[in-house]
């Protein structure tokens, strides 16, 4: 059995999440695949693969790797 790393499981509640409640475009928004170029420094380990993206407050485009937790904020 493969156990899904870090990231994939954070896919993977970002889309359970976004099935499950209507959530504006603006806040936030799964823009699909794309390489994880040398351009982001952040995570070298995923250099050349692809990763999943969002765009999040409609002005983010941010790798799901660099996305620290999708817990619930009350305002």
């Amino acid at each position: 059995m493969k156990v899904p790393l870090e990231h994939e499981l954070k896919h993977m509640q970002l889309q359970a999440m976004l099935r499950e409640h209507s959530f504006p475009d603006d806040e936030v928004q799964y823009l699909g695949e794309r390489e994880y170029t040398t351009e982001y420094a952040a995570h070298p380990e995923f250099h050349g693969q692809m990763m999943h993206w969002y765009l999040i407050a409609g002005e983010h485009e941010v790798p799901v790797c660099d996305i620290a937790s999708v817990d619930q904020v009350d305002n």
